[in-house]
């Protein structure tokens, strides 16, 4: 299964810290994930409360715009990544396929909700 290859990104990283441009560049896309996560969430959460037959159906479909606009900006950011990391000659961020077609939007999105929640998961308590 594809997934965020943390090296590449790492050394990405490393060049945004000499270079404010690309160091707000890499903030930009990487922000980009927990968005994603949080469009998710917010429509998960809206179905699971209100219901799918008893809520607004409007508030339902925002939702799932703002979803489905939120993956196809990770997956932008995605490749935004992988060709900054193209240009630097290192790997790229994400070693699988980069396209909003199916399976691979999916498999971009399970990538980047991993890394995610890795994230979550290592943070300083």
């Amino acid at each position: 299964m594809p997934q965020i290859n943390r090296s590449g990104l790492e050394t990405l990283l490393q060049i945004g810290r000499r270079d404010p441009t690309i160091a707000y560049f890499l903030q930009d896309q990487l922000l980009a994930f927990p968005a994603y996560a949080s469009a998710i969430y917010q429509s998960e959460i809206y179905l699971s409360v209100i219901g799918k037959d008893s809520g607004d159906i409007n508030e339902a479909e925002r939702l799932d715009k703002k979803r489905t606009h939120a993956h196809n900006a990770v997956i932008t950011s995605v490749d935004a990544l992988n060709q900054l990391c193209e240009k630097n000659g290192i790997p790229p961020v994400y070693d699988g396929t980069v396209s909003e077609s199916r399976p691979f939007r999916v498999e971009i999105a399970d990538a980047v909700l991993a890394y995610v929640h890795e994230v979550l998961e290592k943070r300083t308590r």
